[in-house]
């Protein structure tokens, strides 16, 4: 078998003397390493086949690495959601110069140290690390690999990383704003059973908008559903919540759109009219979310935007055409009207 083997920072490390996160600042142009230190790390790097381009360095490769980790899978699954956010990716992958997006998966109850080797195996300039279901202590070993990483979807505050995520408090207190503007006071949340970063941020912005409409922002004091996330399991648990015959609010606000429909396919079931008897809100605009029965009212998230802006960025750090400061891109939300929601004639 002919070829040169791939070449990492763990070998330009090894050959400078230096620890691998030396080498990982060194090829970052990050500050915190010494002159004559890099100086040296350069000149190996380049001996052994990394080469010096646009302020930085950055390896000869044009491929770029998107890594979706998986804790459980109930969250980050084959959805309309991250279908777009890849296709955001892949398409700004080209645009900026690169010729492939090569798509792996993480899965965290399997051997991490043979799925760390299978990615080590690809020859890629940086990684987007798809971060949905992600706590911080699972990033390091995504660190040691040497290239840039941006994060997609999730962020850390322990962790020096760039970010591109959700505004997901803000879209929130938009959300159950809208509803109240429709006349609702009495608002319901439909919320996730899986508690994952995007979730909890959405109770929040849930919790601070009842507080500003003169309502409770304890959570004690508001109509909290926990269902599942999927659409099967949220119809599930809502079915066996109606069960009870409880006072339901006029309006819920949902964590996302599947979780939306699948609540409005229990709700249904009980023969209660959406939204003639409570109306329903969900978060996300999958494009099948303008087919349920009714089409439904939901919060936009730009997700093709999200992954193209991830790529940019992650472009930038391999080319040293960042001033080297951590940053976090929150994208705002719009509010896409369809008929899930009924406007009251007065307020409660």
């Amino acid at each position: 078998m002919s070829g040169t083997a791939r070449v990492t920072s763990r070998d330009v490390a090894r050959e400078a003397g230096v620890s691998p996160a030396t080498v990982s600042l060194v090829l970052r142009n990050k500050p915190g390493v010494g002159a004559q230190t890099r100086e040296r790390v350069l000149r190996i790097a380049k001996e052994m086949g990394l080469e010096r381009a646009s302020g930085g360095v950055h390896r000869k490769t044009s491929t770029l690495l998107f890594i979706i980790y998986k804790q459980h899978g109930k969250v980050v699954r084959e959805t309309p959601f991250f279908e777009a956010l890849i296709k955001g990716a892949s398409d700004a992958t080209y645009r900026n110069g690169y010729h492939r997006l090569s798509i792996s998966y993480f899965y965290e109850h399997e051997h991490a140290s043979e799925q760390l080797k299978a990615l080590q195996s690809i020859k890629c300039a940086g990684i987007l690390l798809l971060a949905t279901e992600m706590r911080a202590r699972e990033v390091s070993q995504f660190e040691r690999l040497g290239v840039p990483i941006v994060l997609l979807d999730s962020w850390f505050p322990t962790k020096n990383l760039d970010s591109v995520v959700i505004d997901n408090s803000r879209g929130a207190w938009e959300a159950v704003r809208y509803l109240h503007g429709m006349g609702h006071t009495d608002i319901g949340y439909l919320h996730s059973k899986v508690d994952i970063r995007n979730f909890l941020e959405r109770q929040q912005g849930f919790l601070s908008a009842m507080g500003d409409i003169g309502r409770s922002s304890d959570p004690a004091q508001n109509t909290i559903v926990r269902v599942g996330p999927t659409m099967d399991a949220a119809c599930m648990d809502m079915l066996a919540y109606l069960d009870t015959s409880p006072k339901l609010p006029t309006a819920f606000f949902a964590d996302n759109d599947l979780i939306a429909s699948g609540c409005i396919r229990a709700l249904q079931d009980h023969g209660i009219r959406v939204p003639e008897d409570v109306s329903v809100m969900g978060f996300d605009n999958i494009y099948t979310s303008s087919f349920f029965n009714p089409p439904l009212t939901t919060m936009g998230v730009p997700k093709e935007c999200m992954g193209a802006t991830a790529v940019q960025r992650l472009s930038n750090i391999i080319k040293g055409k960042t001033d080297g400061n951590t940053v976090r891109i929150s994208m705002n939300l719009e509010l896409v009207e369809r008929l899930s929601v009924a406007r009251l004639q007065k307020a409660d």
